[in-house]
């Protein structure tokens, strides 16, 4: 529940200003500091404020998994837009297309490739932060990391929830893989 939720929130915010970075150059210079310190600055930072607002609870490690992977699908959504061929949004816009009917006609689609590489990866940054979600009380697989780690006589649990945590990586971007491969063939 907790990694479906954090990726789900991860995914709009990361299409939204991805698309708004990916079509206006100044959407991005303003949005390339706040990108850059999200995916330089390691989790535990803003785990830190994250924790004083809504304190230690579910809320609190979707908000962290959220800060720590949506830079990452910002950027990935964004460079996807950025590549689609000028001469498809000309043709589209010269057609009478809206603005919004070619990003969801025209920019989304021909940018698929980026958008599931950018779901894969906020997944697996979401991934990443289920542990440090433990911390704060999230409960779930990465508590069951913690406290296998704290309590010797749970050490089977926390380590099946450690591999459990990896399957799960492992599992998603073998799929989203599938689905991009499949997306650049549209043949098969």
């Amino acid at each position: 529940m907790l990694e479906s939720s954090a990726t789900l929130l991860t995914m709009i915010i990361g299409i939204v200003l991805g698309v708004m970075a990916g079509r206006s150059e100044r959407v991005e210079k303003a949005l390339k500091p706040f990108l850059d310190a999200g995916q330089t600055l390691p989790a535990f930072v803003y785990l830190v404020p994250v924790l004083a607002l809504f304190g230690p609870t579910r809320f609190a490690a979707i908000v962290c998994g959220v800060f720590y992977a949506a830079p990452v699908v910002v950027r990935m959504v964004a460079d996807g837009v950025r590549g689609v061929p000028k001469e498809m949004v000309e043709a589209a816009t010269s057609a009478g297309s809206t603005p919004v009917q070619v990003i969801t006609k025209v920019q989304l689609p021909a940018s698929k490739k980026s958008l599931l590489l950018g779901a894969n990866q906020g997944l697996i940054f979401v991934l990443a932060v289920i542990v440090i979600g433990g911390f704060v009380g999230a409960g779930g697989l990465g508590y069951l990391v913690i406290v296998g780690q704290s309590k010797p006589e749970l050490a089977g649990k926390g380590l099946a929830a450690g591999l459990a945590i990896v399957l799960l990586g492992i599992v998603l971007d073998r799929i989203t893989q599938a689905s991009a491969r499949r997306s650049g063939n549209p043949g098969s």
